[in-house]
């Protein structure tokens, strides 16, 4: 009997899978979501997006699209996320919009919420934020802790005191900065990275660690900075390259 049923549902199953042509328009035929969608029948008109990794050239490929191509009447410029833009077309006569390209930005991993020993956190910090805000603050303090066998880390679950070294053969205990602002490299070069607020913490091992602590509100500030760049390069007016026929959203 168990045969029988699993027999039944195979059957079952591979009628669910098939094919359904649900209407046909034009010469074209239209299947089920479960097949396939339009690209997948017709890739030569919805072709795969282009790919690419800068607000500069999204610029140089929207002006190609608009001014020498005069294919599109107007396009839609949407700031995904605070590493990505897709440009879209408007709807079509099937009600499909059609992604042109999608740009992706190319930045460092960052490890956040995980201890490292002092020589791996001061090279992320050096390597992965810009030297503004409390940078300075945060990479001194780091770089002069000294924790010997049995010290105790001072930590009240706000701030932390320890032993820094401040000279040759001087230590006093210190405070740990926080929290702090700090600027990594999160979004496009060629926009102003967003600044926000970190928790700065250390455990005995030494290790050093950052934690966010702004509720991600610098992904709007990102996005933000991301349109205006664009609207500052597409639709202000710049003499006879101008760009006024786009719409932008963040």
């Amino acid at each position: 009997m168990e045969n029988l049923k699993d027999a039944l549902k195979y059957v079952v199953d591979l009628k669910d899978n098939e094919e359904k042509i649900v209407r046909s328009y034009e010469d074209k035929e239209y299947f089920d979501a479960k097949a396939h969608d339009l690209r997948e029948l017709d890739p030569r008109r919805y072709p795969k997006p282009l790919e690419l990794s800068s607000l500069t050239s999204l610029v140089e490929y929207i002006r190609k699209q608009l001014d020498e191509t005069g294919e599109y009447a107007n396009l839609i410029v949407h700031v995904t996320d605070h590493d990505a833009v897709e440009v879209k077309t408007e709807l079509d006569d099937e009600s499909r919009r059609r992604v042109l390209a999608v740009v992706k930005a190319i930045t460092p991993e960052i490890r956040y919420k995980h201890f490292m020993d002092v020589e791996s956190f001061n090279i992320m910090m050096q390597s992965n934020f810009i030297p503004d805000g409390d940078y300075d603050v945060v990479l001194n303090y780091a770089s002069a802790i000294k924790i010997d066998k049995g010290a105790e880390i001072a930590d009240n679950g706000v701030s932390q005191v320890t032993t820094i070294k401040t000279g040759v053969s001087t230590l006093q205990l210190a405070k740990a900065p926080n929290p702090v602002t700090l600027k990594p490299y999160r979004t496009f070069h060629e926009v102003d990275q967003p600044e926000s607020k970190f928790v700065f913490r250390i455990n005995d091992a030494p290790g050093c660690a950052l934690f966010e602590a702004d509720g991600c509100i610098w992904r709007a500030a990102a996005k933000a900075s991301i349109a205006e760049y664009l609207h500052n390069n597409l639709i202000v007016e710049q003499g006879d390259k101008a760009v006024d026929n786009i719409t932008i959203l963040a």
